[in-house]
């Protein structure tokens, strides 16, 4: 029993759980489920079976309400549905969560609803924030406030702060609802509208080598490597995935060939395993059937 006990004290001295491997799951878009029943429900019974650290959602959590009463409603039928896994969920904001009777009601009742770190920005508490686990750094940013289509100026001075100082995390892991390079529906109404502020942002991602995006936005998954052939100022390559079709009315069209390195259009979650020098990405159906499992080193 001592030797063991004395294993354990040396492994915490040398090997400290911020160096642990992490494993986390990712949704999004799951904006059409149906209370106690469907794909959403589904995901989250197969999620939960899978015993990640994390779970993000990227956004459009619920679709389109009217005001507080419809709104509050909608937020806890879905609570209800994501139960299992709700202690350790992180959202991101999507256009879809941003609509109530006004835009501040909507910020408003998201912070009534979810419990979130307040680290973000001025203006920003729960809205976009930051957190650590295991050998990861965890970033959830807001595509959709003040408004759609951009990241703005605030979120990525506060961006470039949170990531200088998370450098010795080995993993930077970043999630935004509307990705930088879209590939199907959402082409012409992502963060390709604001070509400028995309690059800005995107600057800081590859300048802080982060290891992945994860987006939602567009009904489907794709992967897609951002490199100089997308992003001219590039210094290194980093994975776009988006994940966006885990309970949709409606999935998108297929990309044109050579948009993507893989895609799928089915109704989708991720299992991602953060490793000291690999990342792997496994694509389910919501039916807990394995789509595609992907592994690059970082």
């Amino acid at each position: 029993m001592k030797k063991i006990i004395f294993f354990l004290l040396i492994s915490s001295l040398f090997f400290p759980r911020q160096s642990h491997a992490v494993t986390f799951a990712v949704m999004g878009d799951t904006q059409s489920f149906q209370s106690g029943s469907g794909s959403f429900a589904s995901a989250v019974a197969n999620i939960k079976k899978k015993k990640p650290q994390v779970v993000v959602v990227v956004g459009d959590l619920i679709s389109d309400c009217a005001d507080d009463n419809a709104c509050r409603n909608y937020w806890s039928s879905w609570k209800s549905i994501a139960a299992p896994i709700l202690e350790k969920t992180y959202p991101a904001m999507g256009n879809h969560d941003r609509v109530n009777a006004s835009v501040e009601a909507a910020d408003a009742l998201w912070q009534e609803v979810f419990s979130l770190p307040t680290n973000g920005p001025s203006g920003f508490s729960e809205l976009a924030y930051s957190f650590n686990k295991g050998n990861s750094h965890f970033v959830i940013l807001n595509s959709s406030k003040p408004n759609n289509y951009k990241v703005d100026s605030a979120q990525r001075s506060w961006l470039e702060q949170d990531l200088a100082a998370a450098r010795k995390k080995k993993h930077k892991f970043v999630f935004f609802h509307m990705p930088a390079y879209p590939v199907s529906g959402h082409i012409g109404s992502s963060l390709d509208v604001y070509p400028e502020e995309r690059d800005a942002l995107w600057e800081i991602l590859d300048r802080y080598e982060v290891s992945a995006v994860f987006n939602g936005h567009e009904h489907l998954f794709s992967r897609r490597k951002i490199d100089s052939t997308l992003y001219p100022g590039a210094q290194n390559s980093t994975y776009q995935f988006t994940i966006g079709g885990t309970d949709t009315a409606y999935i998108y069209s297929a990309p044109e060939v050579g948009m993507t390195e893989y895609y799928s259009l089915e109704q989708n979650f991720a299992i991602v395993n953060a490793k000291k020098k690999s990342v792997k990405v496994d694509l389910y159906a919501t039916n807990g059937t394995l789509l595609h499992s992907f592994r690059y080193r970082k």
